[in-house]
């Protein structure tokens, strides 16, 4: 069999296969250029690469980023052309999840990439030594003093680039916590000597807010959300809420912190040494109950309300004996008549004297009602005369008095 190399120990036929390979290797090149090039357009990342993650791009082209290529970000600045195609290179996987539709949603889960993102990234464009930063009025930030603590600027500025201001249509996309947030802040930020994250940063408040700044938010203005002996449900429902959103969040970190801290660059970047940045280890925002922002939770609720918040599932076997001891930490929320001289009497809307306290008083109050010798007396001491008609009469659901 003639061997294919033969033509080279043929002095008449080696300047052929000389030219030949050049110009194979002149257009491989060539391919590669262009390929490199064309794969890093903003064209390419969003309408051909990312069109299965339509939710992204769409913020993307909504930011004060749209104009950046993707790759300002995305790839570390000044690699090499070795390394920037090796970079390019461990991206191929992506194209059979592109073609088969089959991307993990949601993407960086718990905004992962902001978490590893180097300073470098954001400092190749914006100079902070000619650039002063605008934050909004009432907040006062020192950059330097963060970036002196090695925090990179996607710690905060995370969603820069993907505002997320429109709505997800993708199915099992979420969207991600803004880190611009207080609660995020507080990942850091601490009114206690412990935070949830690696740092610990003052939480006193003129340490990000200006003199005069109105510390107190516009929820805690509104009816409803506090009066004594009065309607307080709107704190009770935003203290439940919030438990229930740190104790969500705090499951979901459990689960996928270990992951998130275990993930490793790929072997390319591995083998060439990469630098993709190291993990700022902090949790979600969401594990911050936003109450702790502003009160030191341990010594204000319980200062008000003399008893553990929210109630221990010990409190339903333990409340009697507290209540019988003191009547008055009860009627601090259950006293709803706006009146102090009912205090004794606020139990009574769960344990009528006159009911059994196993059943639902509503079911046994008309039984109470006949059998009392005198109701202005036994009944109107706490309910208004016309209160029962409220009920009987027009049909309307009645407050407790």
């Amino acid at each position: 069999m003639r061997s294919p190399f033969a033509g080279f120990a043929d002095p008449l036929r080696r300047p052929r296969y000389l030219v030949w390979s050049g110009v194979g290797v002149i257009v491989l090149l060539t391919v590669m250029m262009a390929s490199l090039a064309g794969t890093s357009t903003r064209w390419f990342c969003n309408e051909v690469c990312h069109v299965v993650h339509y939710d992204n791009a769409r913020q993307y082209e909504a930011s004060t980023h749209s104009r950046i290529s993707c790759l300002a970000c995305h790839i570390p600045v000044n690699l090499d052309g070795l390394r920037f195609t090796a970079e390019k290179a461990e991206k191929l996987p992506d194209v059979w999840h592109v073609l088969s539709d089959s991307f993990h949603l949601p993407m960086n889960e718990a905004s992962r990439i902001a978490l590893t993102m180097p300073e470098g990234q954001c400092t190749q464009c914006h100079n902070l030594a000619t650039r002063e930063p605008t934050p909004a009025d009432g907040i006062v930030i020192d950059h330097t003093v963060h970036s002196e603590a090695d925090i990179p600027c996607a710690i905060c500025h995370n969603r820069v680039a993907h505002p997320e201001i429109f709505d997800l249509t993708l199915p099992g996309n979420e969207k991600h916590e803004d880190f611009m947030t207080m609660t995020a802040c507080f990942r850091c930020h601490t009114l206690t000597d412990s935070s949830p994250g690696e740092f610990a940063a003052p939480g006193a408040c003129s340490a990000c807010h200006t003199p005069g700044f109105e510390l107190m938010p516009g929820s805690h203005r509104e009816d409803g959300f506090y009066a004594e002996y009065g309607d307080s449900s709107g704190h009770a429902r935003m203290a439940a809420a919030e438990e229930s959103k740190t104790a969500a969040a705090g499951e979901f970190w459990a689960e996928a912190g270990p992951k998130i801290r275990e993930k490793r660059p790929m072997l390319l970047s591995r083998i060439l040494q990469i630098p993709h940045g190291e993990l700022t280890d902090l949790p979600p925002a969401g594990v911050v109950n936003e109450c702790s922002t502003c009160h030191l939770m341990s010594v204000f609720c319980e200062g008000c309300h003399g008893v553990e918040m929210p109630h221990p599932a010990s409190f339903t076997a333990e409340h009697a004996a507290l209540g019988d001891a003191d009547p008055e930490m009860c009627a601090r929320c259950h006293n709803k008549t706006g009146d102090a001289a009912l205090n004794d009497t606020a139990c009574d809307q769960c344990h009528h004297p006159a009911g059994d306290p196993r059943v639902a008083w509503i079911s046994e109050h008309d039984e109470a009602a006949r059998a009392t010798d005198d109701i202005r007396t036994d009944c109107y001491r706490c309910h208004e005369e016309l209160f029962c008609s409220v009920c009987h009469v027009r049909g309307e659901k009645a407050t407790r008095y």
